[in-house]
């Protein structure tokens, strides 16, 4: 059923789902992120979910991965994923965040929505892993060298704070004329 990889100690099934390319980054995060924080982020990328839900996969993998730890479990063939953690980490990263199904807020969902994208399967771990991550060194006040960042969650602060800024500009305008004309008439 799954296909293990040498040397891999934050990716615990690969069914020839993520290249070695992101393979060798989410080890990288994962063994940084460990190193500082001695929490354990893993992955399982399976093809086939073999007639059990996504949650019932990511229990039987439990009983191997060590404490504290996050899952991050995706069923190819099933178009499911899903985000696992032990009790000490609730509240150390924002799941619901990450799973988001917007662009804005969701690092994995939007990317495997992608119609036509090629490697999506590779990019949407990659940075769902890499989100993760980055909010448990945040939360344990730890900066990560390697870091990825989230291109989409920055792209849309930055909208939002022009957007913003161009509203608070417009009335600002307005309160300006307005009150211009009201002192012209006295």
């Amino acid at each position: 059923m799954s296909v293990s990889i040498a040397n891999a100690n934050f990716i615990v099934v690969n069914d020839n789902i993520i290249s070695p390319k992101a393979s060798v980054k989410i080890e990288s995060l994962g063994k940084e992120l460990y190193l500082k924080t001695k929490v354990n982020v893993y992955v399982a990328a399976t093809k086939s979910l073999d007639n059990v839900t996504i949650k019932e996969y990511e229990k039987s993998l439990v009983p191997t991965l060590k404490k504290p730890f996050v899952i991050l479990a995706l069923a190819k063939d099933a178009q499911k994923v899903d985000i696992m953690n032990s009790r000490a980490l609730d509240d150390k990263f924002d799941k619901e965040s990450t799973l988001s199904p917007f662009p804005w807020s969701g690092t994995i969902i939007p990317l495997l929505s992608a119609k036509k994208a090629h490697d999506k399967y590779n990019a949407a771990l990659l940075n769902g892993y890499a989100d993760i991550v980055e909010q448990i060194a945040s939360s344990y006040n730890v900066k990560l060298e390697g870091s990825i960042g989230n291109t989409n969650k920055s792209i849309y602060q930055y909208l939002q704070i022009g957007i913003y800024g161009f509203l608070l500009i417009v009335l600002g305008r307005y309160f300006y004329q307005y009150i211009r004309r009201k002192n012209d008439k006295n």
